[in-house]
């Protein structure tokens, strides 16, 4: 529980400030004592660890990193410029009035501090990075330490061989709490894995979908708030339907119900690039498969699926849910203007809510039925990821590095977000801090979403585009398709650790 507690906490990092407001490292020269040192396998009598030199903290709130000191050499990393995703690794001065941006500041001094480098960060806009990463892989350079990507797009570049293994990078101990487990189960090839996030990475945690309700609304229509249905593990998509089903209504008698207008009532409100893949995830749904030896293979269960995807279908088109597959924007407002019952987005979105005058609440995705053993959260494909490119020349200090970065945010930002964010900013109520628990405990990560994103893995969304029930005839369109971007994956992962 400890460790799902940490893990809850970093999801605030980015939303408080939102709505607030190469390896380059030199060749080390052994021959001064402030220039770059470190530890050896038979660990001298002077090199200590975090773990030893805290005897207050357990095990699991330590990092193992003996002691390095790389002499003033520069640590750099490139991010995303764009929206949330640069405050993962930057705050560039100590800000006492804003505890979380003060927090991570202190993070990168103290990581600073402990080994001896300077963290420089660039930015570049979204659509360049992957481009600036794949120039700088093709021709050799090590322009970066560590790199920030885009979780979807930068797919392409693990298949192409741009990344290293995090399992080649010494240092990283991704059982530590820091880092989150449910990649392995969804990203990984081979037991080798690409791309991860974490603590490092805050922004990820605030791409994870929720449900939004209206308390006003559920008063009104004398409905029950399904917190104890969540509890009891009866929060299903059997439940989601008998919730929406007679909501929707046209209330000013235009004989329409219209999402940009302020009258009619929805029982969902909803993006097309969120809600299909918040609905098919939470009810246990997935494209891809792993056999013995963690390789995937392309085996859809259409029968479970076509199930699944009735219920969807139920609550978006039976049920005349607001779908949007336009204005994105319009979605949030139709929730905050107190005119649907439920919001399906992700934690990114809490904060606009906050001067919201309805009341509201969260919730984790619906089950598909109550047998089914945990709630799942859908991972929107925004998220941050961190990796190492196949260029870098220092592995080593890349994985020290990393490895801080990530554990020292664990231990020093995500305490203050949950005090100053969490407990105090975000949540109105005991109940919906208590549901924030069962909504990241079962992140889900498929490598259909993020490697066949435009073919199956949107297959939801297409079908409720087109307002299709036809799941078993477009698996079939799709069956060659999608082996061979498996196979291609394969091929990647085996050229990859050769």
């Amino acid at each position: 529980m400890k460790k799902i507690i940490c893990i809850m906490l970093t999801l605030f990092t980015v939303l408080a400030v939102i709505f607030a407001s190469g390896c380059a490292g030199g060749t080390a020269n052994t021959n001064t004592d402030t220039d770059r040192t470190a530890a050896t396998d038979t660990k001298p009598a002077d090199v200590t660890t975090a773990a030893e030199e805290t005897e207050t903290e357990t095990e699991a709130e330590t990092d193992a990193l003996p002691q390095f000191n790389y002499g003033g050499e520069e640590f750099r990393i490139l991010a995303q410029q764009d929206g949330n995703r640069h405050y993962d690794v930057y705050a560039e001065e100590a800000d006492e009035s804003d505890a979380v941006h003060d927090a991570v500041y202190q993070r990168n001094l103290a990581v600073q501090d402990r080994f001896g480098i300077k963290i420089v960060v660039e930015f570049d806009a979204f659509d360049a990075v992957n481009a600036a990463i794949d120039r700088m892989v093709k021709s050799g350079s090590d322009d970066y330490d560590l790199c920030f990507v885009h979780m979807v797009s930068a797919s392409s570049l693990a298949l192409d061989g741009d990344f290293v293994a995090f399992e080649r990078l010494e240092h990283v101990d991704l059982s530590q709490p820091w880092w989150d487990k449910n990649l392995k189960d969804g990203f990984s090839i081979g037991n080798s894995l690409f791309m991860a996030n974490g603590d490092i990475s805050p922004s990820s945690f605030s791409t994870t979908s929720c449900l939004y309700f209206n308390k006003t609304m559920f008063d009104r229509n004398d409905l029950e708030y399904p917190y104890q249905l969540v509890r009891d593990g009866k929060w299903t998509l059997d439940k989601l339907i008998e919730y929406t089903k007679d909501i929707t209504a046209d209330k000013d008698g235009d004989g329409k119900t219209d999402p940009f207008g302020t009258a009619d009532t929805f029982g969902l409100s909803s993006w097309s690039y969120d809600v299909p893949y918040s609905l098919y995830y939470g009810a246990g749904g997935g494209l891809v498969s792993k056999d013995e030896n963690d390789m995937p293979y392309y085996a859809p269960q259409v029968e479970r699926d076509t199930e699944i995807y009735g219920k969807i279908y139920d609550v978006i088109v039976t049920n005349n849910a607001y779908f949007e597959t336009a204005d994105y924007n319009n979605v949030g407002k139709v929730f905050r203007n107190g005119q649907a019952l439920f919001y399906d987005a992700s934690f990114l979105l809490i904060g606009t809510l906050r001067d919201m005058d309805n009341e509201f609440g969260i919730l984790p995705l619906p089950k598909f039925s109550e047998a089914q053993k945990d709630y799942r959260s859908f991972v929107n494909g925004a998220s941050n990821m961190v990796c190492v490119t196949a260029s870098c020349k220092d592995l080593e200090r890349a994985s020290v590095i990393t490895e801080a970065l990530a554990s020292e945010a664990y231990r020093t930002v995500t305490p203050v977000l949950y005090e100053t964010y969490l407990k105090r900013k975000v949540t109105r109520d005991a109940d919906s801090s208590e549901m924030i628990d069962y909504i990241v405990r079962n992140r889900v990560f498929d490598m259909g979403y993020i490697n066949m994103f435009d073919t199956i893995g949107s297959y939801v969304r297409m079908l409720l585009t087109s307002r299709s029930t036809n799941v078993a005839s477009l698996f079939k369109q799709h069956e060659k398709s999608s082996k061979r971007i498996i196979d291609k994956m394969i091929a990647a992962y085996k050229k990859s650790t050769d």
